[in-house]
């Protein structure tokens, strides 16, 4: 089994960086994956996700403004294009060669800002299969701290006791698991819902006893979980973001389809959202509540835990993002 070296600190993958409308006053700054970010808007139509530090003496970019479409440092006015490279130096003279800033690929979706923490990312920020982003409509995120490293969080799709012991949740069958794309792995199980939780109780009684569960595993930080209940189809994304002091943060977010007339995108649609978020939000927080600290020991696999034993071999192998040379950043 791999030790707990041998698991990337950060992997290289995309992360969720701000909500848009942050952007609305301003330039954001946020240290994620070990690395300072700023988020700007050159114009209303783009964002631009760079590194955070002025190249010239590591003043806060998020503390600047934009100026003719440049992002104006506060401390002495260096202004630095969407391509991160210095523009102006107020007092004259061009910009040096190394006065440039690292750009990270972003996609801004659903009122939210993702990016990836490499020069290149190594997949499309990826969507529910078989869906379209724009056919859904998502409720505010539900957030929370786990304390565990990202290769723990990750690792509750793949651990059946956990299904059982935790969730209440008694499968009809052993988990089928497989690698749907690079960098992604799967998860898929049918089971009854029996937990005596008042959200359980109130999901038996909506949406049915019985649900088909797939969760996608994209490079250890996106779990992407579909639930299919008799009556009700349930789909929510969390975006995990791992600390410096190996915790890992989680944003929750709950989707629904859109579509129907005005009165569904009035009434119909925002109570399903907050119905999803209220429930979902539930599930996750008292399983991170009740946990306490898990940690990985690569010695302390049963029989059962072979599908988990898998995914950490997986994950393992997953590529931590490429560090920055000139500065010697590491993200």
């Amino acid at each position: 089994m791999p030790r707990v070296t041998d698991f990337a600190k950060f992997p290289a993958s995309w992360y969720l960086l701000c909500r848009a409308r942050d952007l609305d006053r301003g330039p954001v700054s946020r240290r994620i994956v070990g690395v300072d970010l700023v988020a700007w808007r050159p114009d209303p139509s783009k964002v631009i996700v760079m590194e955070g530090r002025c190249s010239h003496m590591g003043a806060d970019l998020g503390k600047g403004s934009v100026v003719d479409g440049c992002l104006q440092c506060p401390f002495h006015g260096w202004r630095y294009g969407p391509d991160g490279v210095c523009r102006h130096i107020p007092l004259g003279g061009a910009p040096p060669p190394w006065a440039q800033q690292r750009v990270y690929p972003v996609v801004e979706r659903h009122g939210l800002v993702f990016f990836f923490n490499g020069p290149e990312p190594f997949f499309p920020l990826p969507f529910f299969w078989d869906e379209r982003p724009e056919d859904f409509t998502r409720a505010e995120p539900v957030e929370f701290l786990g304390d565990c490293t990202w290769f723990m969080v990750a690792a509750h799709g793949f651990d059946t006791q956990h299904f059982e012991t935790v969730h209440s949740r008694r499968l009809h069958a052993p988990l089928v698991v497989d690698s749907p794309a690079p960098f992604a792995r799967r998860s898929r199980y049918t089971a009854d819902v029996l937990g005596g939780a008042w959200y359980d109780r109130l999901l038996r009684r909506l949406a049915g006893p019985t649900v088909e569960i797939s969760i996608t595993t994209w490079a250890g930080t996106l779990f992407l979980i579909t639930g299919r209940f008799r009556r009700a189809t349930s789909r929510f994304i969390i975006a995990a973001t791992p600390t410096e002091d190996g915790k890992t943060f989680c944003s929750v977010i709950a989707f629904v389809r859109r579509g129907g007339g005005p009165a569904a995108r009035l009434f119909v649609q925002p109570l399903s959202l907050r119905l999803r978020r209220m429930f979902t939000g539930a599930y996750l927080v008292a399983e991170a509540n009740g946990l306490g600290s898990p940690r990985y020991n690569p010695l302390g696999f049963v029989e059962h835990d072979r599908e988990m034993q898998e995914y950490f071999r997986w994950a393992a192998a997953l590529p931590a993002a490429a560090a920055r040379t000139s500065r010697g950043d590491t993200p």
